[in-house]
């Protein structure tokens, strides 16, 4: 039954949508009693370590939701170590906070808490927690692939840890070396792993670790060659997961022993472990493991020349790794169908794969040159099958540039297959040339002295041309090698801009989480209405749109802004926006609409035109602001250039804008933000929205989808529930939009009262 849910991708894109449902519903209403409990825990204990522990605990709970509130919370630990005079409970607390950090993919603050716990513990001379401290940094490291930066880390823990915790000491023996396997220096590794081993032998520790050692070992000897000795350390491991009944550590024993069985030829035995593995990993939901364990059944298949089930493996393991956003396993699956193809007697087909695993290659940065001289040279094998020896030859040619592996002799016995048939056709032509010559030779001597005349005459104009032809054949091989080089280069600086176009990339990605991190969550919203919904999805990464929403007293305040531009111009104006909000609303206590614009105009171009500019800057922000007294049922509103849309029952209500930005060089004199008040009943829907989503460009004659046809939409969905709208909204915009680009970042809210 799994393998049907597998193979349908709706229903495996539907079960993760539930997993994270239910996941997120039970964490909050779970979090919300655990840190209630927590706070009346710290209002009534007289102890400072208690407090600062169920501290540490809120913060790891709001964490989860907010990491705003979280930082808040552990800030008020690191007040409230200053009274402790327990060094151990100060250095368990820096520990607990960069462990939390960590874990909310906030590495540079969890490296500052570390950082400051090893200072606190040389100070202190306190040996065993510098250890710690050492291995966590290095650990963070090591999960970021800086496996080589983190060795000097390892060094200094193992130095301070000879002496104490023979666990801890196992710990980072077994992480260091993997340290040194993650660079290729495999005899090091093996001295660190056998030092592990000894210490969880002396102590009889019987765990998951030691499962992960035994593995760690049997690699180190499988990357030798050694192809026995690490299959009896992965048979080790899976009788030691049986022993202590974990599956998932058992799932990967199956794994290894199977792809070392596969390795020495034994096709049956590899099945079994193969299918035992897929069983294991259905259970635990392990999807990216799933799609090897597939592949690897396909390869088993394939070497068994059961060529049809190979090639359903294949495609089943490819459903996975599209679904789960895998694209370095979907190009070498992509290239495995290629190659089945070209097994089979269908070049054709496989150069159809073969291009799309190149596609696939090109989209990750890791091992894409070796992805992409492997491909090529697959690609010159079903050129070959085709009879286009020339598109084959070239494509070897390009395979040796890239990865200069062509002296193995399977490449070289391809190589010289090739030139041999070049030459077989160039014989025969000759031959064929030779025949018709001899036929003319002897018509010729049975013809007058003038033809024989002509005969000769002509055969010197053949020269001529053969010669002509040899000139040109030398010049175009010249001009071949020069146009090679010039590839070559091309392809250097392609590769130095793809590498810069990563950094660039990178750091605006966790721009985005910064992004984030200052917003509100779009779950909050629920805690103050019936229904809600937040739509938003930005050009480039970063957005220039942003949304705000709070409490303050009786009131519920939401915002909508659009600043001038998007991508990182408009985030560094949404973070502008959003602070000025902050203070303006929760600091100074500003909750009347008008004023709250009126007075964030004025901050915004303050904060853009200071004094010393050379310039004017024109930068600025629409925004809408609704400030709602469900009490009084009563609803106070302001625009600039961003409408207010109420649906009630079926109709709309639309509040104008006043027609002027916040910010920008506009005279500050003529400028003044009116606010508007309506009554409002239950079972009103409230819509507010930049202009990214009416103004994109799409449909069957790349127009705008306007603003008309959004209220049009609105009133259509009138009977739908919140959430469900949402969906409505996105998926419209995406069918309008269709193969163009996003030309704006899009917000859009609606609210139940």
């Amino acid at each position: 039954m799994l393998l049907g849910f597998i193979n349908t991708r709706s229903i495996l894109r539907l079960l993760f949508g539930l997993m994270a449902f239910f996941c997120c519903f039970k964490l909050s209403a779970d979090n919300g009693r655990k840190i209630d409990s927590l706070y009346t825990i710290i209002k009534t204990s007289k102890s400072d370590t208690i407090k600062i522990n169920a501290q540490l605990k809120i913060a790891n709970l709001l964490m989860q939701e907010d990491t705003i509130k979280g930082m808040h919370e552990i800030k008020k630990v690191v007040y409230a170590l200053n009274s402790v005079s327990n060094n151990a409970f100060i250095f368990r607390s820096y520990d607990k906070a960069g462990r939390i950090c960590n874990a909310n993919a906030m590495l540079q603050k969890a490296r500052e808490f570390w950082n400051t716990g090893l200072a606190l513990t040389k100070k202190e001379k306190n040996i065993e927690y510098q250890a710690v401290f050492y291995c966590r940094i290095a650990n963070l490291l090591q999960s970021e692939d800086f496996s080589k930066q983190s060795i000097a880390y390892f060094d200094s823990a193992l130095t301070v840890a000879k002496t104490g915790d023979e666990k801890l000491l196992s710990d980072i023996l077994m992480k260091k070396g993997r340290a040194h396997y993650d660079i290729g220096d495999y005899k090091v590794a093996m001295d660190h792993y056998i030092q592990a081993q000894r210490l969880f032998e002396k102590n009889k520790w019987e765990t998951v670790e030691y499962g992960h050692l035994l593995h760690f070992i049997g690699s180190v000897f499988k990357q030798q060659n050694f192809y026995d000795k690490a299959l009896d350390y992965y048979e080790k491991e899976l009788k030691l997961s049986r022993d202590i009944k974990n599956k998932a550590l058992e799932a990967e024993a199956l794994y290894l022993c199977a792809s070392m069985y596969g390795t020495k030829g034994d096709l049956d035995k590899e099945l079994i472990y193969l299918n035992n593995a897929i069983e294991l990993f259905k259970e635990q939901k392990n999807f990216r493991m799933l799609g090897l364990m597939y592949s690897n059944l396909s390869a088993n298949h394939s070497d068994r020349k059961n060529y049809k089930e190979a090639i359903a493996s294949c495609e089943r393991a490819l459903d996975i790794f599209k679904e789960i956003g895998e694209d370095e396993s979907s190009a070498a699956t992509l290239r495995n169908l290629g190659d089945l193809y070209s097994k089979t007697g269908n070049p054709k087909k496989a150069l159809e794969y073969f291009k799309k695993a190149m596609e696939a290659a090109l989209k990750v940065e890791t091992k894409q040159l070796l992805n992409k001289s492997e491909i090529t040279q697959s690609m010159a094998f079903a050129y070959s099958d085709l009879g286009d020896y020339k598109s084959a030859f070239n494509l070897l040619l390009e395979h040796r540039s890239l990865s200069d592996s062509l002296s193995n002799a399977s490449n070289v016995e391809y190589l010289h297959t090739l030139e041999k048939q070049y030459d077989t056709e160039k014989k025969e032509k000759e031959i064929a040339l030779q025949k018709v010559e001899l036929d003319k030779s002897n018509a010729i001597v049975k013809q007058q002295a003038t033809q024989r005349n002509a005969l000769i005459i002509g055969c010197i104009l053949v020269l001529i041309i053969a010669g002509i032809s040899i000139v040109a054949f030398i010049n175009k091989r010249k001009t071949s090698r020069l146009l090679s080089k010039q590839v070559g280069e091309i392809n250097y600086q392609n590769a130095v801009i793809k590498e810069k176009n990563k950094d660039i990339t990178d750091s605006i990605q966790y721009a985005k989480r910064l992004q984030e991190a200052v917003f509100p969550e779009t779950d909050l919203l629920n805690t103050f209405f019936a229904e809600s919904f937040v739509l938003f999805r930005p050009k480039d990464i970063v957005s220039g749109d942003f949304y705000w929403f709070e409490k303050v007293a009786d009131k519920t305040i939401i915002v909508v802004g659009d600043c001038t531009g998007h991508g990182v111009p408009g985030a560094f104006m949404s973070i502008l926006g959003h602070n000025l909000l902050n203070q303006i609303i929760l600091e100074e206590g500003v909750t009347a609409p008008g004023k709250i614009l009126n007075i964030l105009d004025k901050r915004v171009t303050s904060a853009l035109n200071k004094r010393d500019s050379k310039e004017a800057n024109n930068d600025g922000m629409d925004m809408v602001i609704c400030v709602i007294d469900k009490a009084q049922n009563k609803l106070a509103y302001a625009g600039a250039n961003r409408p207010l849309v109420i649906r009630r029952n079926n109709e709309l209500i639309e509040l104008k804008p006043n027609k002027h930005a916040i910010g920008g060089i506009q005279d500050s004199t003529c400028k003044l933000f009116m606010q508007e008040e309506i009554d409002i009943k239950q079972a009103d829907v409230l819509y507010m929205f930049s202009d990214g989503y009416y103004d994109q460009f799409g449909g069957p004659k790349g127009k705008k989808f306007k603003y008309k046809q959004l209220t049009g939409h609105i009133l259509a969905m009138a009977t739908k529930p919140l959430e469900e709208q949402k969906k409505i909204l996105a998926d419209a915009i995406i069918t309008w939009q269709g193969n163009l680009e996003q030309v704006d970042d899009i917000c859009v809210i609606g609210v139940k009262i």
